[in-house]
């Protein structure tokens, strides 16, 4: 007998939730129950079908007053602002996918389960104590907890990354370079910003523009030695989608250059196989689109100096990192 499908509730139909529910209909273990945002429900439909990263939904979406229907499924659509109005009682709702970017807390997030949800899995670095899970990493750790965290698309990438080489070489410390795609809070054209980050109010489009990262402290939480040894700086680019990421680690003993992408080829193999890949061969940021993976290790770019590594990888920072939400959110709904 088929086994039950996951029930998924989307708040936020932006580039994560609609990345989650294209995702969804490829994948058997989940449904897409509902949706929900402030815009247009034309728009959510127009936007599900057709996107300039990924190009045409491979399905024929329908709408039809508040249904969003595509290959059978139908899913109830809303335009509520506040959790607690929302009507998710016959929904039977397994998790919810916090993709808005505004419910960063558990009793935030606890309308969620009061208004019917099972559970609530939010898909951005939490800003309390809430549990935080990385697929492939921490997951077979799942205690239970109703509202969880998947932490950041960066820590998705770099934490299994440097687990690898802290695992078998002990990590001292750290620099982190994400040249990263430029996202939604950024300016296409110069205009004022809300961030006191004053690079931020620059055009997207036109600069590379260097920020200040969340990613060293979302990546320390899971390196309690490294607290104070990791620095993050994230390089805007000019590109819609993939990041690339120069990691820079220093070790505890010196090691031949074989051996890192030795380490790396046997650790996929044996740990990471489903999260992480390895490369050999020469490719650009347009190869990795819609690459699953939560990040691609590209071996001809890594480099050994002696106690100092140098690990080049890439990342479809919405689809690779929307991959390990979907794979976090079938843990948390078992």
């Amino acid at each position: 007998m088929a086994s039950k499908k996951i029930r998924v509730f989307i708040n936020g139909f932006g580039r994560i939730g609609r990345c989650a529910a294209r995702i969804i209909a490829e994948d058997d273990r989940f449904v897409l129950a509902g949706v929900n945002d402030l815009y247009d429900f034309v728009q959510m439909r127009q936007l599900l079908q057709y996107d300039s990263v990924y190009g045409a939904f491979p399905h024929e979406v329908s709408l039809s007053g508040d249904k969003l229907f595509f290959d059978g499924q139908e899913s109830v659509l809303f335009n509520v602002a506040d959790p607690a109005e929302l009507a998710l009682e016959n929904l039977n709702i397994d998790v919810v996918l916090e993709c808005s970017g505004y419910f960063l807390t558990e009793e935030s997030c606890r309308p969620f389960l009061e208004r019917g949800a099972k559970k609530v899995l939010i898909s951005t670095p939490p800003q309390d104590g809430m549990p935080v899970y990385i697929w492939g990493v921490n997951d077979a750790d799942y205690a239970g907890e109703s509202i969880v965290s998947a932490s950041s698309c960066s820590a998705n990438a770099i934490v299994p990354l440097l687990k690898t080489v802290d695992d078998d070489w002990s990590v001292r410390s750290a620099m982190l370079s994400m040249y990263h795609s430029y996202t939604s809070y950024q300016r296409l054209l110069d205009g004022s910003h809300y961030s006191s980050d004053i690079r931020r109010a620059c055009s997207a489009t036109q600069n590379i523009i260097p920020l200040q990262s969340s990613a060293a402290r979302a990546t320390a939480s899971f390196f309690p030695h490294l607290h104070e040894k990791l620095y993050a700086k994230s390089i805007r680019v000019p590109l819609a989608a993939v990041t690339f990421y120069d990691i820079s680690v220093h070790i505890s003993k010196k090691v031949p250059e074989a051996d890192l992408a030795a380490l790396f080829h046997e650790t996929v193999a044996e740990k990471f196989g489903e999260t992480l890949a390895v490369s050999e061969t020469p490719k650009v940021s347009s190869d990795y689109i819609a690459d699953p993976h939560s990040a691609t290790v590209d071996l001809p770019l890594c480099s050994v100096e002696e106690d100092l590594i140098r690990i080049a990888a890439w990342q479809d920072n919405e689809y690779g990192y929307t991959s390990r939400l979907l794979d976090i959110a079938a843990t948390v709904a078992k």
